[in-house]
């Protein structure tokens, strides 16, 4: 039986079925008789032409051809979960990769075959498993420019990482198929290398699949967020290119594109735009005539004499862009809270599901009481460094292809001046301080966050935590609210960590901390009881903090701002969902809370505009009354009169009269449709593009220090 099962799995291969003439193996072996009683397997004669010597001679490009698209298409699916018509696109740039590595593999000499095949197939193994395992875990794969996280990634996620095997166990066995195939095939048949004629037919094949595949790709136009736009643009992301165009081009488009992104140039950034879209128009309302011309929140700037003052084109189109903005006006807010004290909260998967009046009664009491945002949505859905770039900087990360570093590693050497810490200290002479209960050399925040003005602490610098993954929210209060809560006023910033995935007892000290707490409550999955377990910790510590505000006296005069870094990518879609209780739904995924507690402020005050993190910024320096230009920043002040957008970081956007999926191309329209402007989701398009290539240019060029000096 095994005989008629292997000669099964390589007949496709070979040509070969059962009782055909056999080549000879590698390795000679006795003779044995088929129990038909036919020829012998191992004979040592010259084999007989026919059709399974000649279709030997292919085996190397079959196998290849088989293995690669086998690859892509487990880990497609694995990632994705289904097939759209662009995935042809992937198959035609991955059989050509795998037809040219079986011409090149066919210059080796014969018996390097099969060793050269073994070790580039595990390679390979390891590339796509190694997106499977951290698309299983993050939710998106990773890029090339996230590799140099390689080393950090595995000290600090190894626990994840093997647990996250152990739970896609089918997955990983299932990327091992062609690799038992190709052993199966040596075995028995051997590897050939294939002639010069076959060479120059694979040769053919090699390019002229890809080459099919991107005349499709240009058949279906070049207008935003086409294929053709996902194919050339640098500022697609990682998921959207790999979807279309595979692992293997997704690597090569990621490692060649590392040109700049195009310079914003007025049209290319979006700023003539219609006057409607601008405005953002919604029901006219009848207003009193203004007495005096509105102020504005924008600096004394000579963008013409910058110009002037340098032949850097990239510098002098950014004076260009921002010169033509009109800024966010002052109003009934701006000031409100100047003599405040303020802590600043980037906390790890926050999320609407971590709410609840019994299980985290102050987190329920902070998101219910001050600023209440009914339409803020978190703009990334994993990567913790990049929601906290936007909520300190203001400023959209470099999504570009070819980046080398984080944006927040990028900018530890840029002059910050928007940045709470350097504000605060130069506009009101207050020292800031900074905490984060992890250690201080992951994601090099020892290196950026003072450069934003703080005073850092992290674990085992300045505080100790005791266990190691996650540590403890609560520790990380109690062992530094005393540092600042006599300074009067005070600017804090925080980043926690107990609410970090795995959501398992087994692997989580936080999550068995609390777990007592959510052991019986009627939920489908151990992780979703976990992830409530992980945010009572966050609740313990905002609960601690409050008590030590009113117990010192200055709980009235202290703001609150927490956000979360990303959407709890630790969660399958449906867990999350199921905690929520509602039905899943692609934004509403990224739908999150913007606590903006405000001591002091007897009666909530419900806000209802569009916005995300990078709105978070201007809003406090509104609040606060600093001098800052609004033209400077890519967000919005929520509290102005300006246009309202959540935007994501894949540039799906969300408005009051439309819903915009960047990745389907799924306009919702939130409005009758004839009330929206005619050209809407294009300008809105235009105008959301001009803010991130915005935001990478003044991150590349330094453009603050250009502007302000220093």
């Amino acid at each position: 039986m095994w005989k008629s099962f292997r000669y099964f799995l390589i007949a496709p291969f070979f040509g070969c079925i059962p009782g055909e003439e056999a080549v000879e193996s590698p390795v000679e072996k006795p003779a044995k008789k088929q129990s038909s009683g036919g020829k012998y397997l191992g004979h040592t004669e010259e084999p007989k032409p026919g059709a399974g010597n000649r279709l030997q001679k292919w085996g190397l490009a079959l196998y290849w051809l088989f293995a690669m698209l086998y690859w892509e298409t487990l880990v497609h699916g694995g990632m994705y979960g289904d097939f759209r018509g662009s995935f042809r696109f992937a198959l035609g740039f991955t059989a050509g990769l795998a037809l040219l590595i079986a011409l090149l593999l066919g210059f080796l000499p014969e018996r390097g075959l099969f060793p050269a095949s073994i070790v580039l197939s595990v390679v390979l193994i390891f590339v796509y498993g190694s997106q499977l395992v951290y698309c299983f875990i993050f939710g998106t794969p990773y890029s090339v420019s996230q590799m140099g996280l390689g080393a950090d990634a595995v000290s600090q996620f190894w626990r994840e990482m093997f647990t996250t095997m152990g739970d896609h166990i089918i997955w990983i066995l299932g990327l091992l198929v062609p690799l038992a195939l190709l052993v199966l095939i040596y075995r028995v048949r051997g590897l050939k290398k294939p002639g010069w004629i076959r060479r120059g037919v694979i040769l053919l094949l090699a390019a002229g699949l890809p080459l099919l595949a991107y005349g499709g790709i240009r058949r279906g136009g070049a207008a935003m967020f086409s294929d053709y736009y996902f194919f050339t643009s640098t500022k697609s992301t990682t998921a959207q290119t790999m979807e279309r165009f595979g692992v293997p081009m997704t690597f090569y488009l990621e490692t060649v594109h590392t040109e700049e992104p195009e310079d914003p140039q007025t049209e290319e950034l979006g700023l003539n735009l219609p006057a409607a879209v601008v405005t953002l128009p919604t029901e006219p309302v009848e207003t009193e005539p203004e007495e005096l011309p509105p102020v504005y929140n924008v600096l004394d700037i000579d963008f013409d004499a910058l110009s002037r003052s340098t032949e850097n084109e990239k510098l002098i189109a950014l004076n260009n862009y921002c010169s033509q903005l009109p800024g966010t006006k002052q109003n009934e807010y701006t000031g409100m809270l100047k003599d405040y004290n303020l802590i600043l909260i980037c906390a790890e998967s926050f999320s609407p599901a971590a709410v609840d009046p019994e299980i985290t009664p102050t987190l329920y009491k902070l998101t219910h009481e001050g600023f209440v945002f009914n339409n803020f949505y978190n703009s990334y859905p994993n990567t913790t460094i990049d929601g906290e770039y936007t909520l300190t900087q203001g400023l959209y990360p470099d999504a570009t292809r070819g980046k080398d570093n984080s944006s927040m590693l990028a900018s530890s050497d840029n002059a910050l001046p928007f940045a709470l810490g350097n504000i605060f200290a130069e506009q009101r002479g207050i020292k800031s301080w900074g905490y984060h209960n992890n250690i201080g050399s992951y994601y090099k925040r020892n290196l950026s966050h003072p450069n934003m003005g703080y005073e850092m602490q992290f674990n085992h610098s300045g505080m100790e935590m005791t266990g190691y993954w996650p540590t403890s929210d609560l520790e990380m209060m109690e062992q530094s609210v005393d540092d600042y809560i006599h300074q009067d006023p005070f600017n804090v910033y925080y980043m926690t960590f107990s609410g970090h995935y795995l959501y398992k007892t087994s692997q989580n000290k936080i999550a068995e901390k609390n777990f007592a707490l959510v052991k019986d409550l009627p939920l489908s999955s151990h992780e979703e009881k976990a992830y409530l377990s992980c945010h009572i910790e966050l609740d313990k510590a905002m609960e601690y903090l409050l008590r030590r505000l009113e117990e010192e006296g200055v709980a009235d005069k202290t703001a609150i701002v927490m956000v979360a870094d990303h959407i709890p990518y630790g969660l399958l879609k449906w867990q999350y969902f199921e905690l929520l209780g509602q039905e899943e739904d692609f934004f509403d995924r990224f739908k999150s809370n913007l606590v903006f507690w405000v001591g002091g402020m007897e009666t909530p005050i419900e806000v209802n505009e569009y916005c995300c993190n990078a709105d978070v910024l201007p809003t406090i320096l509104n609040l606060w009354g600093f001098e800052y230009d609004s033209r400077l920043l890519p967000g919005t002040d929520i509290f102005s009169d300006s246009p309202h957008t959540a935007v994501l970081i894949d540039r799906s956007f969300l408005t009051d009269q439309v819903w915009f999926d960047s990745n389907t191309g799924e306009v919702r329209y939130q409005v009758d449709e004839s009330e929206v402007p005619d050209g809407y989701v294009d300008a809105m398009n235009q105008r959301i593009a001009a803010q991130f290539d915005f935001s990478a240019q003044v991150l590349r060029n330094d453009y603050y220090r250009f502007v302000f000096g220093g």
